[in-house]
């Protein structure tokens, strides 16, 4: 692949000028959802089950807080959830199945509201127009998606309604997702030592001539230098303001200005009259304290390009703006998680306020992670209680049920109806959060396993018809589709699926085995 980005090669700029931010376009532009594979990018910790439910709450709670009712008939102006990066889909599906659900829809006063995925990636945008998953929420009217760069001043033009959102063009309140976003839009370096600021420069080294995207970011090369400068070192007052202040506050610190996410703040400001609720998480930090103890700053090459996010700059810009923040108020240890809220006049955000406590300050998706993380050491010995408390805790979390799934399976014949029909809708509830979207086994097959050893026929049925299309995809999806149907009486069924295993994977080795003993008994099946 060859690119048409400048190495600053011998050259040391600031942080914001150099080519990595080029580099990390062109590597979500060409990647598509490809990024989001098992050993690329990391986002479980930003698209679990947990995590969307947290922001669904949060944000359910703004809209009551600033949110306009529907009155007479007559419709109100659309608001709008926009979600920036929304790369592969997966948390945008599962926050839809919480926010837009039949409680959540009965509770909250009547509102036209539209979720907006966006993204720089016209390939990921095309996948999700024609995901299947998604289409009933675009039948609904809930669901559109853009292109869309938060650091231009393009309009942007939805692709299902055909609307134009454009500066200024809405009144409406409107809530932001950032998730694994802030730290990908352009940042600077400084050091702080005995009292005196120093930029810290960087110098990248590019491979462009490497023939994939991938091996350009792998094989950058990045240097630091530290250079002596003042705390006017911007053009905007308020950016200086804050490098000031971080000034007078340390005699020794090392940190990084947001400066992409201050300029994100504004763009999106600009969209309404209304109310802007920011939500975003990602690795970094909003207390000053935590700062302080950090060692010079860098970007970390992990997949990608990416670095600690200094939420405490991104509030102090928010606050100088005259917005205000809602941040923890303990150490988080996985992710940090804070709300911005620009533009809310004089009305209190009482109801944000308290959903943000809940679900996010007094146990939230950082604490979510860490616990997953606990419970994972011992899958394999859970009892069933245990399992479907976890379940229940992940809101139906995939990883949680795979883990799990081979403890489970074991305890099966041992339990009662009344436990057996909690398994039973455990598992129709995890089926229905999932979201296809890479080359991770499907849970779809491990479902039907389980239903199937609790003779949950009915069950089984739905979710092979659900999902058939998907399964059909891979071997095992295929021979997971045959056993069903073999349960089921349906042996030419399960013949042709055996033999579409066979089409994919020509050594499977249950294939040849089950074709055989399920061709004994039809005379129109030639064995294999």
């Amino acid at each position: 692949m060859k690119m048409q980005v400048q190495s600053n090669d011998g050259e040391f700029v600031p942080l914001s000028k150099s080519p990595i931010w080029e580099i990390l376009q062109s590597y979500y532009k060409e990647m598509g959802v490809d990024a989001w594979q098992p050993n690329a990018v990391p986002n479980y910790v930003t698209t679990n089950p947990f995590i969307a439910n947290s922001y669904a709450q949060v944000i359910d709670g703004f809209f009551q807080d600033y949110g306009r009712t529907k009155s007479g008939g007559s419709g109100s102006e659309t608001h709008y959830i926009i979600e920036l990066g929304a790369g592969s889909g997966r948390f945008a599906y599962r926050f839809l199945k919480h926010f837009f659900s039949k409680e959540q829809i009965a509770l909250r006063k009547k509102m036209d509201i539209v979720y907006l995925m966006t993204d720089i990636s016209d390939a990921n945008i095309d996948f999700w127009r024609n995901h299947s998953e998604l289409k009933p929420f675009i039948d609904q009217g809930v669901l559109d998606f853009a292109y869309f760069d938060v650091l231009a001043k393009d309009r942007i033009e939805l692709v299902v309604s055909g609307k134009r959102l454009k500066p200024e063009s809405m009144e409406a309140p409107i809530a932001v997702i950032a998730n694994y976003v802030i730290d990908s839009i352009p940042h600077d370096f400084f050091t702080i030592r005995n009292g005196k600021l120093y930029e810290r420069l960087v110098n990248c080294e590019v491979k462009t001539a490497e023939p994939e995207i991938q091996k350009i970011v792998k094989n950058t090369r990045l240097r630091y230098s530290d250079q002596p400068c003042s705390p006017n070192y911007y053009m905007d007052k308020n950016w200086n303001k804050i490098l000031g202040e971080y000034c007078r506050e340390a005699t020794d610190m090392n940190l990084a200005m947001p400066v992409g996410g201050f300029l994100a703040i504004d763009r999106l400001c600009a969209l309404t009259a209304g109310p802007v609720f920011l939500l975003s998480s990602d690795f970094g930090d909003s207390n000053i304290a935590a700062i302080s103890d950090l060692p010079p700053r860098h970007v970390a090459q992990n997949g990608t390009f990416n670095l600690l996010v200094n939420y405490h700059a991104l509030i102090r810009y928010a606050e100088i703006n005259k917005g205000q923040a809602f941040v923890p108020d303990q150490a988080k240890f996985s992710l940090e998680t804070v709300g911005i809220l620009m533009n809310a006049g004089r009305k209190k955000p009482r109801q944000v306020a308290s959903e943000f406590k809940r679900h996010i300050n007094d146990f939230g998706p950082a604490e979510f992670f860490m616990m997953k993380k606990l419970a994972e050491k011992d899958f394999d010995t859970h009892d069933i209680g245990k399992i479907l408390a976890l379940l229940r805790l992940s809101r139906w979390d995939t990883k949680i049920f795979l883990g799990c799934a081979g403890s489970l399976l074991q305890q099966l014949p041992d339990i009662g109806p009344w436990v057996r029909q909690s398994v039973i809708d455990a598992l129709l509830k995890v089926d229905e959060m999932y979201f296809r979207c890479d080359r991770t086994m499907d849970p779809a097959i491990v479902i039907l396993r389980h239903l199937l050893a609790l003779d949950a026929r009915e069950e089984a049925f739905g979710v092979l018809k659900k999902n058939e299309k998907f399964l059909m995809i891979t071997a095992d999806g295929c021979m997971a589709l045959a056993e069903t149907y073999r349960q089921f009486g349906k042996n030419s069924e399960a013949v042709i699926n055996v033999r579409r295993a066979l089409a994919l994977e020509p050594k499977h080795p249950d294939a040849h085995q089950f074709l055989a003993q399920i061709s004994q008994g039809l005379d129109e099946v030639q064995p294999a």
